[in-house]
């Protein structure tokens, strides 16, 4: 196979990796990815002192660190990368960032039962929030699916002007009608194309938290779920005795990374109504009904 290149969107004004976005590098290293990270909000000297921590400890994981402003979320963060020729002549593309805690499980043999598909495009999550779409917090294609100019036009878009809500407008929802309007073969290593997940725009690494990472195809928790809640999802509180291995990825992580970043999200929560309907949309509603019960 030619070669693979991940491109990372990282941003924190530490200089020093979190444990569990340097396993996610490593997990996805062992995959045989080359990594470049596109370090948001980082000086030259401060991504320095990333690339020395990166390269020492008992994991030392080998990694390109290009600092940049802080623009443009994680699409700025890959147009980035991109505008840098960072993929060369990559046949395969792996767009990540550090939004997850994970992977909870071995992440090769979830991307080797993917790549057997041959599909173009494909992603650990797809969601029918809005318009049916791949998640971008880790999605991958093959360099005929990039070089499409459909997928090209998407990565053009003025992502260092746009507010969050149009980067997610014209990036991860643009791109996933782009990859349809170009009749790319796509796929997601868990999906459920429920018509009330569509129709509620449920997010289901939210609403379908403990579902999702249960059937080991996609074994992540978003940080922004445990971090901030927006969505008010009663049984987050149940995350420590989700870890399926404790030995392989440490529960402490997520407790030292939620004990020092506080909440980022400012929005008022879903109401007890609104979280009531969610409950009842999620694949594990009895406990999401329960969990929201006790918890009133």
């Amino acid at each position: 196979m030619s070669a693979s290149v991940c491109l990372f969107a990282y941003y924190s004004t530490e200089t020093k990796l979190p444990h569990h976005t340097r396993h996610l590098l490593s997990q996805i290293a062992s995959c045989g990815f080359t990594i470049h990270i596109a370090a948001s909000g980082l000086s030259e000297a401060a991504a320095q002192s990333l690339r020395n921590d990166l390269a020492e400890g008992s994991a030392p994981v080998t990694v390109t660190v290009h600092p940049r402003p802080n623009a443009g979320l994680d699409f700025g963060a890959w147009q980035f990368l991109l505008s840098l020729g960072c993929t060369g002549d990559a046949g395969e593309i792996l767009f990540a960032n550090d939004s997850v805690f994970g992977p909870l499980l071995p992440l090769r043999p979830i991307v080797e039962q993917m790549r057997e598909k041959e599909l173009q495009v494909w992603g650990m999550v797809r969601s029918e929030a809005v318009v049916s779409h791949l998640q971008s917090w880790f999605l991958c294609m093959t360099r005929d699916a990039m070089d499409h100019p459909a997928i090209q036009r998407i990565f053009s878009q003025p992502f260092t002007e746009m507010s969050k809500d149009e980067i997610v407008l014209h990036g991860e929802l643009g791109l996933g009608l782009a990859i349809t309007a170009a009749g790319l073969s796509s796929g997601a290593a868990w999906s459920n194309p429920r018509g009330l997940a569509r129709l509620l725009a449920l997010n289901p690494m939210h609403t379908d938290w403990r579902t999702v990472l249960r059937s080991g195809h996609a074994p992540f928790i978003k940080t922004e779920l445990l971090r901030d809640n927006p969505s008010g999802i009663a049984s987050t509180h149940l995350w420590r005795q989700e870890i399926p291995d404790a030995t392989f990825f440490n529960p402490d992580w997520i407790a030292a990374y939620l004990a020092a970043t506080p909440p980022r999200s400012r929005a008022k929560r879903a109401g007890f109504r609104a979280r009531v309907v969610q409950a009842l949309a999620s694949e594990d509603r009895r406990h999401a009904l329960m969990a929201l019960l006790l918890g009133r």
